[in-house]
């Protein structure tokens, strides 16, 4: 019975028809295994080359710029830890105390350990949020910077102490700065080779 009805199957198709219902078609990318439409010349997922095995080198050699880049932009994050670090560690020390005026001793070595708290707290936490706690360090450092000047300004500039202090504060936001610049461009360059790995 069952033999009979395959048979029957098999004349029934047999008299309809030839139709091929094609699929489309689909390219498997190498590199990921993301499956791809047919006209790409790129994977949509990774931007690996699919048929075009010229581009391979292109697409390897932007990977290592990105990697490079990736590499500059941790290093001026670490700089600009490290030089926070320093802050701290010179702020802990209460050094500021023989330079404060008598009067102000003891609000100057409260400000600083305050200061040195903070600045631990922030090279602390940029290990975890870069962007974030160097920007907050350039913003503090940037206001107590402009204080600093303006407050005593013909001093800033009319004396070696004055000058020397406003460079080194020039020299310090620079470096932050730089560090910040790092962070964002690591956010960036990690989503794109995230994509591309």
């Amino acid at each position: 019975m069952r033999a009979k009805n395959i048979e029957t199957v098999q004349k029934i198709n047999a008299l309809l028809p030839d139709e091929h219902i094609k699929k489309p078609e689909a390219e498997i990318c190498r590199h990921c295994l993301y499956v791809n439409n047919t006209g790409n010349s790129f994977c949509t997922n990774c931007g690996y080359p699919i048929n075009n095995m010229e581009l391979i080198d292109v697409y390897k050699k932007r990977i290592q710029q990105r990697t490079n880049l990736l590499f500059t932009a941790e290093n001026s994050v670490l700089v600009a830890r490290i030089v926070l670090y320093v802050m701290a560690s010179f702020l802990s020390l209460g050094i500021l105390f023989i330079f404060a005026k008598s009067s102000r001793k003891y609000l100057v070595v409260i400000l600083a350990f305050l200061l040195s708290g903070l600045f631990f707290f922030l090279a602390f936490w940029s290990r975890k949020n870069p962007f974030t706690a160097l920007l907050t360090a350039f913003i503090i450092l940037i206001t107590f910077s402009a204080i600093n000047i303006f407050g005593k300004l013909t001093q800033s500039f009319t004396t070696l102490q004055g000058m020397t202090g406003m460079l080194l504060c020039l020299a310090v936001l620079f470096v932050v700065l730089k560090g910040v610049h790092g962070a964002y461009s690591i956010n960036l360059i990690k989503q794109e080779l995230q994509l591309k790995l």
